[in-house]
This record gives structure tokens, C-alpha cells and sequence, in this order.
């Protein structure tokens, strides 16, 4: 099994643009919400394993502009009784990850349909796991 991040149909702060293109590659337009989660899963970068919490989960609610630039973004589930520490690491791990993204580059269609709509992804650390 591998660890889950999941775009699933999102509001705080505004993030800075920061792409995760290599630099002078173009950026393919994002013409769906698949679109979207594969972008948004580019750009994650996995707390340290020796660092991760087995079994974190982190529900996230995200709302983008028409151009793609990120409004804002709000936890709205986090595994309960974790330490501040590891809760901070994966907060961290997020922020980093939708600055990366951040603006997506949106078809002018996606853009004037999720506009302002909250869209939800789950992140879910399962690298520590007993595969099965």
C-alpha cells in the first residue's frame, strides 16, 4: 500500500507563487480536478520517515482564484492525540507543498468552475504500514 493523498472535491492564507515546474519547463493546463490532484501530488514532498507519524491523516479544504492562485487553506481533520511537533512537521510538509504548486496553471474553464469553491483532499501517511 502506498501512503494516500487524495484530491476529493477547498481558505486562509495566500500563498506565495512558487510553481513546481523545473525551471524554464512549461507547465501543462490543468483541465480537470484528476488534473488537479496529479499536480497537487507532484509538488508533496513526505515528511523524513524517521521523523513521520504511521497513520497521520489530514483533511484539507482549499479554494483557488480563476487564475489558480491558492485563497486560502484550512485543516479540517488531523488525527487526533498527535504531539505539536509532528503536527507542525506535516502542517509544515503542506505549506511547502502548496507553495511549490501555487499558482496552478488552469485551464480558463476549471478556473471559472472551482472559483471560490471549497475543494477537499485527504493526506494519509501510510509508508509505515504492514503492506498486506
Amino acid at each position: 500500500m502506498r501512503a494516500g493523498f487524495f484530491l476529493c472535491l477547498g481558505l486562509v492564507t495566500l500563498l506565495p507563487a512558487i510553481t513546481c515546474a523545473e525551471p524554464g519547463q512549461a507547465r501543462k493546463e490543468l483541465k480537470s480536478l484528476a488534473d488537479i490532484n496529479r499536480a497537487l501530488r507532484a509538488c508533496w514532498r513526505w515528511p523524513p520517515i524517521g521523523e513521520a507519524r504511521p497513520g497521520m491523516e489530514l483533511r484539507v479544504r482549499l479554494s483557488f482564484r480563476r487564475d489558480g492562485e491558492i485563497m486560502g487553506v484550512r485543516v479540517v481533520y488531523q488525527t487526533p492525540n498527535v504531539s505539536d511537533e509532528k503536527r507542525t512537521l506535516y502542517y509544515g510538509a503542506l505549506l511547502a507543498a502548496l507553495s511549490r504548486c501555487s499558482p496552478l496553471p488552469l485551464s480558463q474553464s476549471l478556473g471559472e468552475t472551482i472559483a471560490g469553491r471549497p475543494l477537499n483532499f485527504h493526506i494519509h501517511d501510510t509508508r509505515q504500514q504492514r503492506k498486506v
